[in-house]
């Protein structure tokens, strides 16, 4: 291993919620600055920044991983072995557009370049064989809205018009629901709804027409402010936004008629063993081949 080891701190649902990380997010973010040793990813159930050289003193609740340990855990991250939906696909475009990102705003590291290479052809890989797809959190959002109410033939609003918006429109059409989108910018979500055959709104004709649809699914970024209490009749409203876009004052009066997106951190269903065991090795080979890699650069 390189004299500097790589090292990782980070934080999941299983200790903070969805707001709690988003503070963390901006914390930890705040003190990047020009480090070119440095790297956060941000994903719906995580915060973790990784790096070399000495470890910095950042937030309490955030454990710590070095070495062959911080490298292994990233590929598992892009692998989806360690996301609540077992290889999902979310993830890996997250490790994906993190790099992007990182490399757009600053000259990065180039061992942090190789790392986040690496881990992105291990999601790669890690999938290459799967014949089924394991699943995604718009999936499984849509899924409990089914389970509350059917939506062959009914009218689901999703509010968001981005990647993770479409996925839920695309999920909700999968059932056989209608759509309506809402957004911030009423043209997008029109081009959005044209898609699949539904309407475009914006955010505050959506709180109104709240009420009307047999579902809610959200991926916001932001909290959608027009949605205010008092609406108790809401239908069921799943919202994978992170943190929640949803008001906390109408979070609380919908009780079980709420999904949040760290509900969907808890597995719920059995893992698909097969593509476990396969990315497994994918997850020990790449890591071999990075820490080699490494060690020749030391």
């Amino acid at each position: 291993m390189s004299r500097e080891a790589p090292w990782l701190i980070a934080v999941k649902a299983d200790t903070t919620d969805a707001e709690e990380r988003e503070l963390i997010a901006r914390s930890v973010g705040a003190e990047i600055g020009c480090h070119a040793d440095w790297v956060l990813l941000e994903t719906c159930h995580r915060v973790e920044l990784y790096g070399f050289g000495a470890v910095p003193e950042l937030e309490e609740r955030m454990t710590v991983k070095t070495g062959d340990d911080a490298v292994r855990h990233l590929m598992r991250v892009a692998a989806g072995l360690d996301s609540a939906i077992i290889g999902e696909d979310e993830v890996l475009h997250q490790v994906r557009e993190t790099l992007a990102k990182a490399r757009a705003a600053r000259p990065l590291d180039g061992r942090l370049q190789r790392l986040f290479e690496t881990a992105i052809a291990t999601g790669r890989r890690a999938r290459a064989g799967r014949t089924s797809s394991t699943g995604n959190l718009a999936q499984k959002a849509v899924a409990w809205l089914q389970q509350r109410s059917p939506l062959a033939g009914r009218t689901i609003l999703v509010a968001g018009a981005g990647r993770m918006g479409a996925s839920l429109a695309h999920s909700a059409r999968l059932a056989g629901a209608e759509v309506t989108i809402a957004s911030r910018d009423s043209a997008r979500a029109t081009r959005l709804a044209h898609v699949y055959g539904g309407h475009g709104i914006d955010l505050a004709r959506g709180a109104e027409l709240a009420r009307d649809f047999a579902g809610i699914a959200v991926a916001l970024g932001g909290i959608w402010h027009e949605l205010q209490p008092p609406k108790a009749d809401l239908p069921p409203v799943a919202d994978i936004s992170a943190p929640s876009a949803v008001p906390a004052d109408l979070r609380a009066q919908l009780n079980g008629g709420f999904l949040g997106i760290d509900d969907l951190y808890v597995r719920t269903q059995p893992v698909p063993r097969a593509y476990i065991d396969e990315a497994d090795q994918v997850v020990v080979a790449k890591t071999t081949e990075y820490v080699r890699w490494l060690e020749g650069v030391a």
